[in-house]
């Protein structure tokens, strides 16, 4: 049997996708914070026949870092990991407190990094096995009113990006995901303005794209077509979608 690491499990993306790859029989280990959660997302997973188990970890901390390295060095080698674990900041860059900027840069970029690089120096990622991470659509139209969250995954993106070529020699596919607005409580509780949350994608589509993705070994997916439009009119008109989203996000701001 396969055996599939997420990392923010317990909930909205996370939460998704780890019930799809256990669909597809994989083994799942969940990673998470919040223990109350995951306890649900477990018994949730049992009543459709499916099983999860976590590790509880915050991945601000470096020590539970560490022994979520050694919990993992006793479980089979990891055919799949999901970089999804994510946290924001949301404000005027200049008001923002320091400690809580930090934070974003410790969960989202800095763990990531931790944890694969000690994974790939245990040889805990099997030859042929894949890494997937999971960046942001504001990688092309920007994110006012959270510049540490997109300048996080800009770097996650990045470093994926470089990882794919290094890592293409021991057939370790590494696909990037650059989801829009998701359906889940991490967008309602940093969105200034949650007046249209259901038009936005549900996470269970998400991770259907993203496990296809996979499948069909792909190295980026922007998953929908509102997604993909709003990418492309990024690229090439970057001011318009610029003055889109100070106005959807910046503007709302106290």
């Amino acid at each position: 049997m396969k055996h599939a690491v997420v990392t923010g499990a317990a909930d909205g993306i996370g939460r998704a996708i780890a019930r799809r790859l256990a669909q597809a029989g994989y083994a799942v280990s969940g990673v998470d914070k919040d223990a109350e959660r995951a306890r649900q997302t477990q018994v949730e997973f049992a009543r459709a026949g499916f099983q999860i188990n976590f590790l509880l970890t915050d991945l601000a901390d470096r020590r539970q870092l560490e022994h979520l390295l050694d919990g993992l060095d006793r479980r089979p080698v990891i055919d799949l990991l999901v970089h999804n674990a994510g946290i924001s900041a949301v404000g005027r860059f200049g008001q923002l407190p320091l400690a809580a900027q930090r934070k974003v840069v410790e969960v989202n970029l800095l763990a990531p990094l931790f944890i694969t690089a000690r994974l790939l120096e245990r040889q805990q990622l099997c030859q042929g096995g894949g890494l997937i991470f999971i960046a942001s659509l504001s990688h092309f139209v920007s994110y006012p009113g959270a510049a540490v969250y997109a300048a996080t995954k800009d770097g996650l993106a990045s470093y994926a990006r470089s990882l794919s070529i290094s890592l293409a020699r021991r057939e370790i596919h590494v696909l990037t995901v650059y989801p829009g607005p998701t359906r889940t409580a991490h967008a309602q509780r940093y969105s200034p303005d949650n007046s249209r949350a259901e038009r936005r994608m549900p996470p269970e589509t998400l991770a259907e794209q993203m496990f296809q993705a996979m499948q069909q070994r792909q190295r980026v997916l922007v998953p929908g077509p509102g997604n993909k439009l709003f990418a492309m009119i990024g690229r090439w008109l970057p001011g318009l979608a610029e003055v889109g989203m100070k106005r959807m996000l910046l503007d709302k701001l106290p």
